[in-house]
C-alpha cells in the first residue's frame, strides 16, 4: 500500500526511476514500450532511465533483444528488509483499525531465538494496558502465549529442536505441559496464557497463509474484569479475522 507522504519534497526523477525499476522487478523481462505504457511515462524518458539503472548494475538487457530484467545488484535494495518486516508492515494498518474496537492492548510478536519479540502493538492506544512494552522487547517462548502459538503452527522441526532445548535445560516449565499447551492450540486454533507474576492473561492466535507461519496475534486481558468465556465470546472471532486480514495484506 503506498502512503502519501505529506509535506515532504520530492524528487520527481528519482520516483520515475525508482518506478520504473519497480515495474521491471515486478513483471520482467519487458520492453522500453511495455514498461513507459504500465508506468505512463514518455518512452524516451523511460528509455534514459533505463540507461542509468542499467549503468548501476540494477538492470540488465538481455543479448539479442530489446527485453529488460533486473540485474543481481537490485538485491542489495532489500538488505534489512526481512520477512519479519514485512509482517510489520502488513500489520500495522490493520491493527490500528481494528484497536479502538477491541479495546485490549494487541501484541504482534515473531521468534527469534528462544524468544517472541514484540513488532508491534497498541499499548499506548489501550485504555485497558497495565502495561506498555516498547517495541524489540522480548520474553521467552515458553512463557507467552505467542510463543506457543509459533510452537503449535511453525515448522515441525523448529518445534523439535526447541522441545530439545527445553528438555535438555530442564527449566520451570516441562516438556509434557509444553507439549499439552500446543496440542491444545491446535485442537482450538487459539491459545491463552497466564505468565507468573503478571496480572494480565495472553489471547494469542496464529497469523499464517498456505501452511506457513508469519506470527502471532496476541490480544492480553485482565482476567478480573472479564473471564475466558467472555473474552472468547466477545473477541476470538475478531482476532481470527484480524489475522487473517494481515494474512491478505502480505500476499498483496
Amino acid at each position: 500500500m503506498q502512503k502519501k507522504m505529506v509535506g515532504i519534497r520530492q524528487n520527481r526523477s528519482l520516483i520515475r526511476g525508482l518506478k520504473v525499476l519497480s515495474e521491471i522487478s515486478l513483471n520482467g523481462p519487458l520492453s522500453a514500450t511495455q514498461i513507459a505504457r504500465s508506468v505512463e511515462l514518455p518512452r524516451a524518458t523511460v528509455i534514459r532511465l533505463i540507461d542509468t539503472l542499467v549503468g548501476l548494475g540494477m538492470v540488465q538487457r538481455y543479448v539479442g533483444s530489446k527485453m529488460y530484467q533486473v540485474a543481481e545488484q537490485v538485491l542489495r535494495l532489500s538488505h534489512g528488509y526481512d520477512r519479519w518486516t514485512a509482517l510489520t508492515d502488513a500489520a500495522i494498518d490493520a491493527i490500528d483499525r481494528t484497536a479502538d474496537n477491541l479495546t485490549w492492548p494487541l501484541v504482534l510478536t515473531t521468534p527469534s531465538g528462544l524468544d517472541m519479540v514484540v513488532r508491534y502493538n497498541t499499548d499506548h492506544q489501550s485504555p485497558l494496558a497495565l502495561k506498555r512494552y516498547n517495541i524489540g522487547y522480548r520474553v521467552p517462548i515458553f512463557d507467552t502465549a505467542g510463543g506457543i502459538v509459533f510452537l503449535s503452527y511453525g515448522l515441525e522441526k523448529q518445534k523439535t529442536a526447541y522441545l530439545d532445548l527445553l528438555q535438555a535445560e530442564q527449566g520451570t516449565l516441562d516438556v509434557g505441559r509444553v507439549e499439552q499447551l500446543i496440542q491444545s492450540t491446535l485442537n482450538t486454533g487459539y491459545c491463552i496464557h497466564h505468565r507468573a507474576g503478571s496480572i494480565e492473561k495472553a489471547f494469542a492466535v496464529p497469523i499464517g497463509s498456505e501452511g506457513v507461519f508469519h506470527g502471532s496475534l496476541t490480544m492480553r486481558f485482565i482476567p478480573s474484569a472479564i473471564g475466558l468465556i467472555d473474552i472468547k465470546d466477545k473477541y476470538l472471532s475478531r482476532l481470527i479475522r484480524l489475522s487473517e486480514v494481515i494474512s491478505q495484506n502480505l500476499i498483496l
